[in-house]
């Protein structure tokens, strides 16, 4: 790798009610080589979703610098964006969904290039300016962001170009992970969540956070010298993984709180074996979760249609279990869907933000961008 440039612009593609939404635009740092793509000045994309339960993290965080440079050096552009999040306001999974489109709709439209011209006009982009190729633009996300890189692949039209999972989330939700109440500690190294300390989360909000919209929500710990020293200090953080110790994740992600309907599904979806019946648990689905939120969960509308994609997980993940990945896997492979899946022995969850990482996975990270990037560039012979 050759890059180590990290200069980008912050753009705002979206404001809902007085809040912005934002994204970061990384330009390439290689020359644009094909005559096509030289008359247009256009180039590939990546557009990336952090990850962060969707409770909190904001486009800065848990980045994936690994993909990022590789990305750049191989001359395309690489975003990162915000999106709104849960719980603030009446936001769910559906908000989501909707930031996620409108997030491609403004790389693919005249707004990108009237913000990165006015930039330009006062001296600020830092870059040459260009365009992106609204037909190569691929999605990406880690945890919660691959949530929404399968809303891309399911929803987003023009469909993107090509999609990467890095141990994403909703590959399979009808599992003992999100519907059932855990009793002993079950993430490594991590004990149970009080409830007491994150009671202004937990439905029926209080009026503040019923009341908020919130798109960026960064990572925060005490200092060491503090009274509770390594503990978050942004009291958003522990909220996904205390709604998954409760067993009530889905209905924080759907709104459906009263019939509630992680209870719904508890009742029906643990006696499912994953590794063998993918197809009864999307019956299980459609039957049992109601129709409006059918398009939020991504196993019940993976087709045909879907771009190539790429899944990362670690082997020892407790926080997106294995079986989701090998779940989504089976699906896409079912519809013809041109798939990978890589599995990291000895890995957990957010593994490639580990300070050995490049070091370790070098050669797995290689292959995962050039999965990206081979398609990314294809569709410009």
């Amino acid at each position: 790798m050759s890059s180590t440039s990290s200069t980008f612009v912050t753009l705002t593609y979206k404001t809902c009610g007085k809040v912005p939404i934002k994204l970061d635009v990384y330009p390439p740092t290689a020359t644009i080589t094909t005559a096509r793509a030289k008359a247009l000045n256009e180039v590939p994309a990546v557009l990336w979703f952090h990850g962060g339960g969707f409770t909190f993290a904001n486009r800065t965080n848990f980045f994936p610098k690994w993909l990022q440079q590789r990305i750049n050096d191989a001359g395309c552009a690489f975003v990162s964006a915000d999106y709104r999040l849960i719980p603030t306001g009446s936001i769910t999974a559906h908000h989501i969904l909707e930031d996620v489109k409108d997030a491609f709709a403004f790389l693919r439209s005249e707004r990108f290039e009237g913000a990165l011209d006015a930039l330009d006009i006062g001296g600020n982009l830092g870059f040459p300016k260009f365009r992106i190729d609204p037909g190569r633009i691929a999605a990406g996300g880690s945890s919660a962001g691959g949530t929404c890189a399968y809303f891309a692949a399911a929803h987003v039209q023009p469909k993107p170009a090509a999609v990467i999972s890095v141990f994403g989330m909703g590959g399979d939700v009808l599992n003992s992970q999100y519907l059932a109440p855990k009793t002993e500690p079950f993430l490594k190294g991590r004990p149970l969540l009080d409830p007491n300390r994150s009671k202004d989360y937990i439905y029926p909000f209080s009026p503040s956070v019923a009341s908020d919209i919130l798109s960026d929500s960064p990572l925060a710990f005490y200092p060491p010298t503090a009274t509770l020293p390594a503990l978050p200090a942004n009291p958003r953080m522990p909220l996904a993984l205390l709604y998954i110790q409760l067993g009530n994740y889905l209905d924080y992600y759907t709104g459906e709180h009263e019939p509630s309907l992680s209870d719904t599904l508890r009742a029906v979806g643990p006696s499912i074996d994953a590794e063998t019946r993918p197809g009864m648990k999307k019956i299980i689905l459609r039957k049992h979760v109601p129709t409006q939120h059918h398009a939020i969960f991504p196993q019940l509308n993976v087709s045909a249609s879907w771009p190539p994609i790429f899944l990362l997980y670690g082997a020892e993940d407790t926080v997106v279990p294995i079986a989701e990945s090998k779940n989504l896997y089976r699906m896409l492979k079912h519809w013809g869907v041109q798939a990978k899946l890589k599995i990291v022995d000895g890995e957990d969850h957010f593994f490639d933000q580990d300070p050995d990482a490049e070091q370790k996975h070098g050669d797995i990270f290689d292959k995962a961008a050039s999965f990206l990037i081979e398609k990314l560039h294809r569709r410009d012979q």
